[in-house]
């Protein structure tokens, strides 16, 4: 008997979290934070606590109540019994961690497989044990890469590395002497197993999984074939065929699974989207406009990049990207500049464009590694965008030679570009779809009708996209054992 049971990713946009369990193994397929589950309780000013995450979203049933798979310092911190404090019953769920759970050799999964490194399908993983985590070696660098500078903090940036936290008393020095608070122990590394396309690996008796890269906005996606007890689970991930990037699934189309479980966000629609169609709408709309040609679009989305990035060139212009889409290249081992393009270096902390305004946002500075940055040798300094970027005066001067891809969330910007009303600005990513995004669209176009662009669209964006999503005119679903969904 093979059970599929279902944590999260049914009638909802990612969240996925299924649990594949043989009498012999098993193994989570993803383990996605939820956004539209999240945001019923939680908005910009209101975030579940740093040093207690994991108790919040628990409570409030966004995390699974399961035995055998949480970090033991999640559920409690090392040295709590021995701190005087009133507070140890706020953290005994009564769960069994992943460390007992191995020790006791009681149940607990035996791997984690993730698709790809969208937060919808791995951002879970930090408040997991140490699992073995199988994916593709794109999708690990990734994670690194989007921990370092996706503006997450505590548990939620720990994605490929994690800290363990204990209560530690205060030293003599300090405000409170002999207090006690949570602090973070060594770092240390997740054990990740690399999956090669086509590459088959063993992860317990009768269970064995294999990888294909599939097509998808951010490189490295995979879906995954799981064998368990003779069983064959086919599991897509986010998957799409209309993008540019169409790797060879021959060996996937011959498969025969008892099962296949995939992504419906439109599976409803009857007409196909096309990328190549989006690059060929950019391009015309910058070869119409006169002033500066703005593009917001998800800074993890390197294949919305290229297109981008082909139609300003077609059209003639340069153009400008966001500088953590300039350090997500650099660890795929690519230049923005040797591919002709140039990233916006951002005013930050004391606004002078100066070295040291980017001490905390290394990447907004150069493309090294957060490993590399050297704070001793002010010569071994990464200041490659400073050097050879553009910044809000480059482009106000000459807004007619750019094409700058910018998203909501770095409108501040405008402020110091002031765009002529002759610009424009188009959304290349989905529309809003829930009430909290909606009032982002309102403060949006709030913004464009300051600044006079789009007047003629009503001061609304310029709708340019396609899904990162699949499209299918058919579901089939196949009983195998049991099938259930849990809340």
């Amino acid at each position: 008997m093979v059970e599929l049971t279902f944590y999260g990713g049914v009638n909802e946009i990612g969240g996925n979290k299924v649990l594949v369990k043989s009498k012999y193994g098993s193994i989570f397929l993803d383990f996605g934070l939820s956004y539209a589950r999240e945001n019923q309780f939680f908005e910009e000013f209101l975030q579940p606590r740093t040093n207690s995450v994991f108790y919040d979203l628990e409570k409030l049933g966004l995390l699974p109540k399961m035995n055998g798979i949480y970090r033991k310092d999640v559920l409690c911190p090392e040295g709590l019994n021995n701190a005087c404090t009133p507070s140890p019953n706020y953290w005994q769920s009564g769960l069994t961690c992943y460390e007992e759970a191995c020790q006791k050799k009681t149940w607990h999964p035996d791997a984690i497989f993730i698709s790809h490194a969208h937060i919808d399908h791995c951002g879970y993983l930090p408040y997991l044990g140490d699992i073995p985590i199988f994916c593709s070696e794109k999708s690990q660098k990734l994670m690194k890469a989007i921990s370092q500078v996706g503006n997450l903090s505590g548990y939620d940036g720990e994605l490929t590395t994690y800290q363990y936290r204990r209560v530690s008393q205060l030293g003599k020095s300090a405000y409170f002497p002999g207090s006690y608070e949570i602090a973070k122990q060594k770092l240390k590394e997740r054990r990740f197993k690399v999956l090669g396309s086509g590459n088959k690996l063993n992860i317990a008796h009768h269970l064995d999984i294999a990888g294909f890269d599939v097509g998808h906005s951010i490189p490295g996606s995979m879906c995954c074939v799981v064998e368990a007890d003779s069983k064959q689970i086919l599991y897509t991930g986010d998957i799409r065929f209309h993008g540019k990037y169409q790797p060879d699934l021959s060996s996937v189309y011959g498969l025969k699974p008892d099962v296949m479980i995939t992504e419906g966000t439109r599976v409803d629609e009857k007409t196909p989207d096309d990328e190549n169609k989006v690059e060929q709408k950019l391009r015309n709309l910058i070869e119409r406009t006169k002033g500066l040609v703005m593009v917001g679009f998800a800074w993890k989305d390197l294949e919305r990049y290229e297109t981008v990035k082909k139609a300003a060139e077609n059209s003639g212009r340069i153009p400008v990207f966001d500088s953590r889409l300039a350090y997500l290249l650099a660890r795929l081992g690519r230049n923005v500049y040797s591919e002709g393009a140039s990233v916006l270096v951002e005013r930050s902390d004391s606004m002078l464009y100066s070295p040291a305004d980017y001490v905390n946002k290394k990447h907004s500075l150069g493309l090294l590694d957060e490993d590399e940055w050297s704070n001793k040798d002010p010569k071994k300094v990464d200041r490659t965008h400073l050097d050879k970027g553009k910044k809000a005066f480059d482009i106000q001067r000459e807004p007619e030679k750019y094409v700058l891809h910018l998203d909501y969330f770095r409108f501040k910007n405008l402020l110091d570009i002031d765009p002529p009303k002759s610009s424009v600005y188009v959304r290349a990513q989905c529309e809003p779809f829930d009430p909290r995004m909606e009032i982002s669209e309102t403060r949006m176009i709030n913004w464009l009708r300051h600044f006079r662009i789009n007047e003629r669209n009503n001061f609304e964006p310029y709708q340019i996209h396609a899904s990162g999503g699949m499209q299918v005119e058919r579901n089939c679903r196949i009983s195998l054992g049991t099938l259930s969904q849990k809340n």
